[in-house]
This record gives C-alpha cells, structure tokens and sequence, in this order.
C-alpha cells in the first residue's frame, strides 16, 4: 500500500517520536526512512538525541530548510502481517513435537550396520561400498606409483590413481564431482554417515514424513504434515598448507584441504533458507537425532506458514484479476454502447443528407416542369416520362418510408 507523505508532516514525525518507531510504523528499514528524509531534504534528530530528551535536557530541534527537490514522498507502507488462528495452532503443534522429542522414551538410536537399509538410503549405501573400493583400490595404486624409480613412472603409468587424485582434490570427499549428491564423506566416515542418515529416514518414517531419494536434485527428500525439506550430509574440512617442490626445483606453498572427521546435516526448505546441525565438542551427531528433528519440525511450520502466505496472495492475486476482469468487461461493454450510439449517429447523418437529396431531386423536377410550361417547346412525353424517372430516385433516396 502507497502512503503520501508530505514533507512538513515527516519533519514533525521524525522529531515527534524516535525513528525506529516511524520505521515500525511504515514497516521500512532505519535506512530506508532516513533515505526518504534525505530526498525531501528533511534532518533527523542526530545519535543520542532521544537519550538526552528522556533525561530532561534541553536539546535544540534542527529548522526544517526551506528548499527542497520534492515536497512529498510515496512510501510503500508494509502492512503487520495478522496472526491467524492457525499460527496459534501450529505453535501448538510445534511445542507438543519438540516436547515429544525431548523426551527420553522417544530416544532415536543409530544402528550403524543395520539388517535392512531404508529403501531411500539403499541406493546411497550400495553407492559408496562400490566408490570406496574404487578409491581404495587408486589410492593403494598411487601409493605402488610413488614408490617407483622415475623412469619406470614414464614408463608404467597407466593413470590407475587418477581417481584418488580427484577425491584428494576435493578434500578427500566422496564422490569427487560437481554434481549435487546427497553425502559428501570421506573414506573414514562414510559407513557412519550412512549409518546416521538410515536412522534419520527410519525415524521421519515413524513421524508420518514420506522419505524419497531425488537422484535429479541429488537430495534426500522428507516430505509431510504440510512441509517438503530437503536434506543432505557432509564431512567438515580444514585448510593445510605443505611445501611443494615447482618444475624450476623451488618450494612454494599449497593449500589443501582434509576431512576433520566432524559431520554435518542440512535442511533444506527453499532457495537460501538453511538449517543445520552438526557434531561438536558437546557430542557426536548420533546423539543429536532427536535435536534434529526438533528443528525439522520448526522447519515445517515455516513451510505451512509460506504456504498460507502464498494461498493468501494467489486469493487476493484471483480478486484483483476478478476486479480487473469486471473492470474491462464494462469498459467494452461502454465500448460497444458508444460504437452503436456513433453508428446510429452516422446512420442519421446519412438519412438526413439523403432527404435532402430526395427533396431536392423533387424540387428539380418541379423548376424543370415550370420552365417547360413557360417556354411551351418541349415535348410533353419526353418530360413525363424524365420526371417519373427522377422521381422514382428521389423515392428511392428518401428513408423517411423506411424509417416509418
């Protein structure tokens, strides 16, 4: 909603109340009003003005100058979003699942060799014993090819360690690619990590949550009670720095990265909104299940309040388009009123020019007839027979008999 704000009004209010109260007022940002002060040319009470007001000094209040490039502003006034009764209800929700979570007999347990994987984890988890023996199997490769004489490495390498070369590139993270995936774990923690993102899909099954592996997204989607959340997992690395010998024979220094062993899990619930929990010096991730899914449960209640908002706007967009649409239906049907009324006009013009044509065509005939009787030499059938034809077209020009 635009507000019009007058100049002289906005230097009172500023010097009325403290700007963060206007800022409330018109929903804007401190530095929003203060840049719509600036461009009415309007001074605002400097830092610690209202500190002294409340303290009963005397302060003096700025002049309101008397130039300006414009005298009033429009300024988008943000509306407080009302509570619904169904905030209410899932703040309710919400206490009842944490709560659920925080008790001791609802404990989620991590069974890092379960005897059934999750149907959404299997594939992860036949994934990684198939890449971690690849890995092995290039790294022990690489480990043959270092021991090596160099003339027997130009001569034998045959490129079996470019793979554990990809992984350390990546900071020893499985699998070495840039595409989206699920986990991002290294050699040493990737059977824990499987094991811990089984227990979170066995649990959000028991939770009334639909789990999927979106191979397209490269996610582990956790879709119900009115929310879709996206998850995945990775190992935390730390920046190295080593030595490394150049093709001129000096040393310089290389970054690298390595795992720390510390594991991480993201929720994902859109674009940039991100939620995480990880392992720290407290305990490890496999003790925090149930701290995890508090914070999905909050998660969905942000997703169920976006969908409301949205189910909001699309009603207001339908009664906006409904208003647009009565609005340009009567506007065609003024249209059409007036298209008639000007071709009802024409038309009357023309019936008009047309009696006049026909009258005349009439009063020709009769000067013609009055001519001929004055000289007596025309020939009396010639001009009945002239002035019955005219006639006959002045009758056929004159729409008085057809408008009748």
């Amino acid at each position: 909603m635009w507000q019009t704000v007058k100049r002289e009004e906005l230097y009172e209010q500023v010097w009325s109340v403290p700007i963060w109260k206007l800022c409330e007022q018109y929903g804007l940002s401190d530095n929003g009003l203060r840049k719509t002060c600036k461009r009415l040319n309007v001074p605002v009470p400097s830092r610690g003005y209202w500190a002294k007001v409340e303290a009963g000094h005397k302060v003096r209040k700025a002049a309101l100058p008397r130039e300006a490039k414009q005298s009033v502003a429009q300024i988008h006034v943000t509306p407080k979003p009302v509570r619904a009764e169904a905030d209410d209800a899932d703040d309710t929700w919400l206490a009842e699942r944490v709560a659920f979570e925080r008790a001791e007999a609802n404990a989620i347990a991590v069974v890092m060799k379960p005897r059934r994987w999750h149907p959404a984890v299997q594939p992860l988890h036949e994934f990684f014993d198939r890449e971690a023996k690849e890995v092995e199997a290039s790294r022990k490769a690489d480990e043959r090819y270092q021991s090596w004489p160099e003339w027997r490495k130009q001569r034998d390498w045959n490129g079996d360690g470019m793979k554990w070369h990809r992984v350390v590139r990546n900071g020893e993270l499985m699998p070495a690619t840039h595409h989206a995936f699920p986990l991002r774990l290294s050699l040493a923690t990737y059977r824990r990590g499987l094991g811990i993102v089984n227990a979170v899909a066995v649990a959000a099954t028991k939770r009334g949550f639909e789990v999927t592996h979106d191979d397209k997204k490269g996610r582990v989607v956790v879709e119900g009670h009115g929310g879709q959340l996206e998850l995945r997992m990775s190992e935390a690395t730390e920046q190295k720095t080593r030595k490394v010998k150049r093709y001129d024979g000096k040393f310089e220094d290389e970054r690298y990265r390595v795992p720390t062993g510390r594991l991480r899990i993201f929720v994902e619930r859109g674009y940039g909104k991100v939620w995480s929990i990880e392992e720290s010096a407290e305990g490890p991730l496999e003790t925090k299940i149930n701290a995890f899914f508090a914070g999905v449960w909050k998660q969905v209640r942000f997703c169920r309040q976006k969908t409301r908002a949205e189910e909001a706007v699309a009603q207001r967009q339908a009664v906006l388009a409904a208003e647009r649409a009565d609005v340009e239906r009567k506007r065609l049907e003024e249209e059409r009123i007036r298209a008639r009324e000007r071709k009802r006009r024409e038309q009357l013009i023309e019936e008009v020019a047309a009696w006049r044509q026909a009258g005349e065509i009439r009063a020709y005939v009769g000067a013609v007839r009055l001519a001929a009787a004055q000289r007596g030499n025309a020939s009396v059938l010639t001009l009945d027979e002239w002035a019955a034809w005219a006639i006959g077209v002045a009758q056929q020009l004159d729409p008085v008999g057809t408008r009748l």
